[in-house]
C-alpha cells in the first residue's frame, strides 16, 4: 500500500485547497518507465527552477510506480521564502498561471529548524487533471537548495510524502534550448531492427525521449537518429553504421513531434531500421546497434527542453527479480551531423 500523508506543518499553501493539494490530480495508469529528477541546485534572489518531468504515482513496466519528490531547503533559516507555480506543460497542452491565483507555498514557520518544503508530484500539477508533465517554479525571497528526484516505490515504500526506492537525479537549473540540439547517448540493443518481431535477444534499454514546449504557441521538433556498432572485443572497429539502402544510401531513423502550446510529450523510441557496417557491407550486412545519437530540430527559434530516460531491465532468463535502472539524459546545445554516406561512400 503506497502512503500518501503529508506530514504535518511543513507549509502553508495559498492560492489552493486541502483538497486540490492533495487529490485533486487523479492517477492514470501508463506503460511508461522513464522518470528522472534530482541533482541540486543553489536559488539566489528571484530564480526559476523548471522541472522536465513530474510524475505523480504513475505505473510503468515490471509492476513499477513512479513517485516524485521535489526537495526546497533554506540556506538560512531566517529567511521566508517564496515559491510560485509560473507555467505547467502536459499531454494536450498546458497553461501559464496566473500569479493571483496560481499554486504558492510559502515558507514561513516560527521554528528556525523548519526549513525544508517537500513537494509531490501530485502537489506540482495541482489543477491540470494530469498525472505526467513539466513545472517551472520561481522561488523569492532567500537562498536555497533544490534537488529533485523520481522513485520506483513499488519495491519500497512511501514514508509520508517521501519515496523510498530506486529512481534517477534530474538537473532542476538547466537553461532552456533554442535551435538545434542532440541527446547524446541513447541504448542500443542487439536485434536487427531493434523493433523486431518475435525477438530473438533481450533488449536490455528502453529509451525515452522527453519533450517540453514551454511557449504559448505550437513547437514542431524533428529527430534524425546515428547509429553505432563495434565488432565485441575490437575497440579499433568502433563506427558509424550505414543507413540502409547500401548502396542507394537509404534513410535513417527520424521522428517528428507536434507540440500544442505549453505542451509535453514522452514516447517510447526503438530503431526500426536495418543499419550496417560499410566496411563490410557485404559480409553479414545486419549489424546490432551499440547505442544512437539523436539530433533533434525545431522549426523555430523559440525555447524548449529536451531529454532521454534511458532505463536498463535484466533479461528474465537470469532468473532475478525484474527491476528498472534509469539514466536521465539532458539534451545538449548544436546539432550533430550524420556522416554523409554519399559523399565518402566505402
Amino acid at each position: 500500500m503506497i502512503g500518501r500523508g503529508s506530514p504535518p506543518g511543513l507549509t502553508t499553501v495559498s492560492g489552493i485547497s486541502s483538497y486540490e493539494k492533495g487529490r485533486g490530480v487523479q492517477m492514470r495508469r501508463a506503460t511508461i518507465a522513464i522518470f528522472i529528477l534530482g541533482i541540486c541546485c543553489t536559488a539566489s534572489a528571484q530564480q526559476t527552477i523548471v522541472l522536465p518531468a513530474i510524475s505523480d504515482n504513475v505505473h510503468g513496466v515490471n509492476g513499477s510506480i513512479w513517485a516524485t519528490e521535489v526537495q526546497i531547503i533554506k540556506m538560512d533559516p531566517d529567511d521566508h521564502p517564496t515559491i510560485r507555480r509560473l507555467w505547467v506543460c502536459v499531454e494536450g497542452g498546458g497553461f501559464a498561471d496566473d500569479p493571483a491565483t496560481a499554486p504558492t507555498w510559502e515558507m514561513e514557520r516560527p521554528e528556525r529548524y523548519a526549513r525544508i518544503l517537500r513537494l509531490s508530484g501530485a502537489d506540482l500539477l495541482v489543477g491540470t487533471g494530469a498525472s505526467l508533465g513539466a513545472v517551472a517554479l520561481e522561488i523569492e525571497g532567500g537562498e536555497v537548495i533544490v534537488n529533485a528526484r523520481v522513485a520506483d516505490v513499488s519495491r519500497g515504500t512511501m514514508w509520508g510524502e517521501t519515496p523510498f526506492g530506486q529512481g534517477q537525479l534530474m538537473p532542476t537549473d538547466g537553461e532552456p534550448l533554442i535551435g538545434p540540439s542532440h541527446l547524446p547517448w541513447l541504448g542500443g540493443c542487439l536485434n536487427t531492427p531493434c523493433n523486431v518481431v518475435p525477438r530473438e535477444n533481450w533488449t536490455y534499454y528502453r529509451n525515452n525521449i522527453g519533450i517540453v514546449n514551454s511557449n504559448p504557441e505550437p513547437l514542431v521538433l524533428e529527430g534524425v537518429a546515428l547509429a553505432f556498432g563495434e565488432f565485441p572485443g575490437v575497440v579499433e572497429s568502433s563506427l558509424e553504421l550505414m543507413p540502409p539502402g547500401f548502396p542507394t544510401f537509404g534513410e535513417r531513423d527520424t521522428f517528428t513531434k507536434i507540440l500544442p502550446p505549453y505542451g509535453w510529450v514522452q514516447f517510447r523510441w526503438q530503431s526500426e531500421k536495418v543499419y550496417i557496417d560499410p566496411g563490410a557491407a557485404w559480409n553479414e550486412p545486419d549489424f546490432p546497434s551499440a547505442g544512437f545519437l539523436m539530433s533533434l530540430s525545431p522549426d523555430a527559434d523559440l525555447p524548449y527542453y529536451a531529454y532521454a530516460s534511458v532505463v536498463f531491465a535484466p533479461d528474465p532468463e537470469l532468473e532475478i527479480p525484474a527491476f528498472n535502472d534509469p539514466l536521465f539524459i539532458p539534451a545538449r546545445p548544436g546539432f550533430v551531423a550524420p556522416f554523409d554516406w554519399e559523399q565518402d561512400a566505402p
